[in-house]
């Protein structure tokens, strides 16, 4: 069998089980996910589409750190072969998801900037983009996308400061009376608290920090595929140098007391016809 470096055999092992434990981390908050949505019917389906996602990343993790962690233990080639391969195309498409998001960043904030400006005004938008903004404004404690005044007249009680807090920190606005909506039972005076922070740079931000994550982990998970390939191909070169048949070289002895061969070169005897004397 095959002889390997048993120290950068054994880092190679655990560097792909150290892997398929991160894979099945994957699985398993996929797992967790799916159990925490399963509430809400309307907000599973939209999620399902990334559970599976994760379900395909983590197992295809798990699959290929094990193939790789078997063919360095077993010294098997053609294991080796396909971790190699797998780490290139993986490497190629981290690559190929992080560079243009990198690139594109600003251009990315601009088009989400002009998706939430078209819902404008939300008094008059779909009940679904009304529900969705006052669930944000209900737990970022905000109010309007870009002003309370996206809601025109009918400002909804989720810009409502809930707690004295709240307006002892000095973030909330006085707004006249009229402009809410259904919350006549809750105005003292002729003005009311609303949320002075807007949603949109909330959002704004949390995108800029989910594109920082999304960028962090293509482009790690890229190096460290691509340092799974470099040391695949090391293993894979070992067991080529100690696979190749040594050269033997046989040597016959000249002795004549050995084998009855003797020293000398062989003697060849000329042949040739000699010539006709002539006729006297």
């Amino acid at each position: 069998m095959a002889k390997l470096n048993s120290c950068f055999q054994r880092l190679f092992v655990f560097f792909n089980l150290l892997f398929a434990i991160v894979g099945g981390v994957i699985i398993g908050l996929g797992l967790l996910g799916q159990f925490a949505y399963n509430d809400s019917t309307s907000e599973f389906e939209n999620q399902s589409k990334g559970f599976l996602v994760m379900y395909l990343v983590g197992g295809i993790t798990m699959a290929i750190s094990l193939l790789g962690a078997y063919g360095a233990h077993r010294e098997k080639r053609i294991p080796l072969i396909v971790f190699l391969v797998a780490c290139f195309i993986g490497c190629f498409g981290l690559l190929r998801l992080a560079v243009p998001t990198a690139m594109y960043r600003s251009e990315m904030k601009q088009i989400m900037e002009e998706k939430f400006r078209e819902a404008l005004p939300l008094n008059e938008a779909s009940p679904d983009v009304r529900q969705f903004t006052e669930r944000i404004q209900l737990n970022l404690k905000c109010c309007g996308l870009f002003s309370y005044t996206d809601w025109g007249n009918n400002v909804p009680d989720s810009c409502l400061c809930q707690g004295e807090e709240d307006q002892m920190e000095g973030t909330c606005l006085n707004i006249p009376y009229r402009l809410l909506f259904l919350s006549e039972y809750r105005m003292t005076g002729h003005q009311q608290l609303i949320y002075k922070q807007t949603c949109f740079p909330i959002l704004e931000g949390y995108l800029a920090k989910a594109l920082d994550i999304v960028l962090g982990i293509s482009f790690g998970f890229a190096a460290l595929a691509l340092l799974g390939a470099v040391m695949s191909a090391v293993l894979l070169a070992q067991l080529r140098s100690s696979t190749v048949a040594v050269p033997v070289v046989f040597s016959v002895s000249s002795h004549p007391s050995k084998f009855g061969f003797s020293s000398h070169p062989p003697k060849y005897t000329e042949l040739y016809n000699e010539p006709e004397k002539p006729e006297k």
